[in-house]
């Protein structure tokens, strides 16, 4: 029996500073600022946080030279003879308030803070709600350990990273804190670390302006304009030959001028909002909802406890504590490693199988095999964690095509409820429905070349084999969709300012009389709707994650294969159905990227993708004068 019931759960545990920044809109004149390690000063009633331009120009004149070098950093020394306190700006909270900056500190009077999963697996909910819902969790608990004296009001999160998000069109998975100021880094096109012996502080990304736009520049707009941060950290590298935090272009005319930066509200919150019984239950909420079932046997998954009493538990992972939390972490309230959840449901016999991630020493396999011999079930918890990853991608086409492992989960960094997570999967109380959302990193050009052999990069551009595909992911029910509602064409009337622009198309294509139109010259107010129903023709309730995608008009030149426009994630119980309803921009949905590095909206038949080719309509854009 243990033979035919083996599977694996892969992990990713498993698998000089500037900032521009935005002006608060209400701060309480009485606030503390802190410096860190307790040193909590009041603000006096001649500063305040609230945004003045003009005042603060005025401030920055009145400091002589020395001072404005103390001011210079992550660590602002004040200049008390103009009434400025001192303060350290360099938090951090990607993923739960964190120690990592001298920001913050953990103490008796405030001991942990919930460590949730981190973003590559909360990404793969697909679930905006519940990425806003973290979000708020998270600042409550940074706004109350400020106002307890042990961090600041800065946080340096969160991380934008194009490969790890898979699309420029995921929303900010710490969006609207609203207690704290938030910071999206690391501007722009840092997306490389420690990966093919590249150093990011001499690091020249090579960046075509198309990609800039398109791609790497699209998700701190979105941070921005959508998810109200109050700053944005430049990166370490430079783009095309310009340090990054010495572009006037991208600091100055993109962020300030183009995208208008400001930043959010405060409020005040106290000790007991800091690892609440609800915020606790929410990291285990967002670890389910980020754990993706990849393989799935003739049903080797969910067990049912009353027939595998006996588990063999194996591997570097299972009693996982730090690595559970990856990076950017804090003191977590309380961890539950996948060992102590899984002997909730019956007879443990743990092996470690190996010692490290490498596995160098094989002494300990042997035991390992003997004791999944006697289990009823064999659990492998396996992977990589942060003393290997660097950037890489974990190759499991192995496990994919081995017949004796019946099932495939991945969980990434699943936080400190993780082992809750898993067990909770493993044993049916959850139905998995995440999406994997990452492919390998290739290079910096998002577009394939094909005469070198270059697959491009991203799952709008890459066209090589995959072992599973961008979205991927199983579920332990059958859900079926039908396309209830559809709006197929759109017609637009241009006025006078209003011009069509020749966009380049393949020699052999039909070029339409009016190819495109500039974005930026339109009012873009045009929507596209259609209605999804979602059926769960099985005998488990689940969630099912609807993926919309745009497909751009066939022969348009060096455009992306496909995008995501939308997606939604939505619970059905077993037997049941739920319509889906998408109200989508035209202009934002439909649009491509030139070689000139111009947004414009082409004419003709696109093509609307619903899930893994499930559905597709076409929408036809139409100009007239």
């Amino acid at each position: 029996m243990a033979k035919s019931h083996t599977f694996l759960i892969f992990t990713n545990f498993l698998i000089a500073y500037l900032f521009i920044l935005g002006c608060a809109r209400d701060v309480p004149t009485n606030s503390y600022n802190t410096l860190g390690h307790g040193d909590a000063t009041p603000i006096g009633s001649n500063f305040t946080f609230l945004c003045d331009p003009k005042r603060a120009s005025d401030l920055v004149k009145q400091m002589t030279l020395s001072e404005k070098v103390l001011q210079l950093g992550n660590t602002n020394r004040g200049v008390p003879r103009l009434g400025l306190p001192k303060y350290e700006w360099w938090s951090e909270a990607l993923h739960g308030v964190s120690n990592v900056g001298p920001g913050t500190f953990f103490d008796d009077l405030v001991p942990s803070s919930t460590s949730f999963p981190t973003v590559i697996t909360s990404a793969a909910s697909f679930n905006e709600s519940l990425w806003k819902t973290i979000g708020q969790a998270v600042s409550t608990e940074a706004r109350a350990m400020y106002n307890l004296g042990r961090a600041g009001l800065t946080y340096w999160s969160p991380n934008i990273n194009v490969d790890v998000e898979g699309t420029e069109d995921f929303k900010d998975l710490n969006s609207r804190p609203l207690k704290v100021s938030s910071c999206c880094k690391h501007y722009a096109a840092y997306d490389v670390d420690n990966w093919k012996s590249i150093v990011r502080e001499s690091y020249d990304a090579r960046v075509a302006e198309q990609d800039m736009v398109e791609t790497f520049l699209r998700p701190f707009e979105m941070c921005i304009k959508e998810g109200d941060v109050s700053s944005i950290m430049c990166s370490y590298n430079r783009v095309n030959g310009i340090p990054t935090c010495a572009d006037p272009k991208l600091l100055n005319q993109t962020i300030r001028r183009d995208w208008d930066l400001h930043g959010p509200q405060y409020t005040s919150l106290g000790k007991k909002d800091i690892c609440s019984d609800e915020h606790v239950e929410l990291a285990r909420e967002a670890a389910r909802e980020g754990t993706v079932l990849l393989k799935n046997i003739d049903q080797t998954l969910p067990l049912d406890a009353n027939n595998f009493k006996t588990l063999a538990v194996i591997g570097p992972h299972a009693n996982a504590t730090a690595a559970m939390i990856g990076n950017y972490a804090g003191v977590p309230c309380k961890i539950v490693t996948p060992l102590d959840a899984l002997s909730a449901y019956g007879e443990v016999d743990y092996k470690v199988g190996c010692g490290e991630m490498k596995c160098r020493n094989d002494s300990l396999i042997f035991p390992a095999m003997q004791a999944a011999e006697k289990a009823d079930a064999t659990i492998i918890v396996a992977g990589i964690d942060l003393s290997i990853e660097a950037e890489r991608g974990l190759d499991i086409s192995f496990a994919k095509a081995n017949k004796k492992i019946g099932a495939i989960l991945w969980v990434g960094y699943p936080g400190e409820k993780g082992g809750l997570a898993i067990a909770d999967v493993i044993f049916g109380k959850y139905n998995p429905g995440g999406r994997l959302h990452m492919l390998p990193m290739t290079s910096m050009p998002l577009r394939p070349v094909d005469s070198l052999g270059y697959p491009g990069r991203t799952y709008k551009f890459f066209n090589g084999s995959t072992v599973f595909p961008f979205a991927y992911g199983l579920s332990y029910t059958k859900l079926n969709y039908t396309l209830k509602s559809a709006m197929r064409s759109t017609h637009i009337k241009l006025n006078k300012f209003q011009h069509c622009y020749g966009i380049k198309y393949r020699k052999e294509s039909h070029i339409p009389h009016c190819p495109s139109v500039r974005i930026d010259d339109m009012d873009c107010k045009e929507k596209i709707n259609f209605q999804v129903e979602v059926k769960n023709a099985g005998d488990r309730d689940g969630s099912e994650v609807v993926v919309v995608y745009s497909k751009p008009l066939e022969g348009i030149e060096a455009t992306h294969i496909k995008q995501v426009i939308g997606f939604q994630r939505v619970f059905v119980p077993a037997g049941g159905s739920k319509k889906v309803k998408f109200v989508l921009n035209v202009c934002n949905s439909l649009r491509v990227v030139d070689y000139n590095a111009y947004s414009v909206l082409p004419s003709g038949g696109h093509t609307i993708i619903i899930g893994d080719d499930i559905i597709s309509f076409p929408v036809h854009v139409n100009f007239s004068s």
